[in-house]
């Protein structure tokens, strides 16, 4: 089985763009460059269709852009990390960490697993802090993975995550009831389309 995410998925301190539809082109094209996507303008097309119904920006300068699409070949998760950072409709401003998550029609489980895994992550400051902090490619992953309880991070991070010490002030609790809407939303389009059966924007087989 092919990892979610691997190093020639993140790209770090990067401008790829001064907005979100140039941002989700990058990861489009990154995508169907690895061979993970049939067609990276059907990809793009999906993504874009998604973010434009509900915007995937959540405080502290995070964006979760995701769709599913007949052109994903590969469950695949890919990270950018941004400069500048690009706007993705986050009340606190733009988004600097960028996670794209694609998978293909069918998958909706699995899909809304590691968007709820990870937005869960997210609203941990000491994990993001290690994300901007982190300078390769590699580290980038081994932290991804371990927030999704893969790969050889997966210990340590469980082991941040019982001892994480962050405040649960205001700032957290905003930033959990972003991630939860971006999650409910995509549980929604899961739920309005049918087994089996391609989401109503997917365009990526034409």
């Amino acid at each position: 089985m092919s990892d979610l995410i691997t190093p020639e998925l993140v790209t770090l301190d990067a401008n790829v763009g001064t907005d979100r539809s140039s941002v989700i082109r990058y990861f489009a094209e990154q995508v169907a460059g690895q061979g993970r996507a049939s067609k990276a303008d059907g990809l793009y097309a999906d993504a874009l269709a998604r973010e434009e119904r509900t915007a995937t920006g959540i405080p502290g300068g995070i964006a979760l852009p995701h769709c599913r699409s007949k052109a994903v070949l590969v469950p695949t998760l890919a990270v950018a990390r941004l400069s500048p950072a690009v706007d993705f409709g986050a009340k606190d401003g733009p988004a600097d960490l960028v996670f794209f998550i694609a998978g293909s029609p069918g998958t909706d489980a699995e899909h809304l697993k590691v968007l709820s895994k990870l937005a869960r992550s997210l609203i941990r400051k000491d994990f993001t802090a290690s994300l901007r902090a982190a300078e390769t490619s590699e580290d980038v992953v081994r932290l991804v993975e371990g927030a999704l309880g893969v790969g050889a991070g997966a210990t340590a991070e469980a082991a941040a995550a019982r001892n994480d010490g962050v405040a649960q002030g205001e700032s957290v609790a905003g930033a959990a009831a972003a991630a939860a809407a971006v999650v409910v939303a995509a549980a929604g389009d899961a739920k309005a389309t049918p087994a089996g059966q391609d989401p109503p924007a997917t365009r990526g087989g034409a």
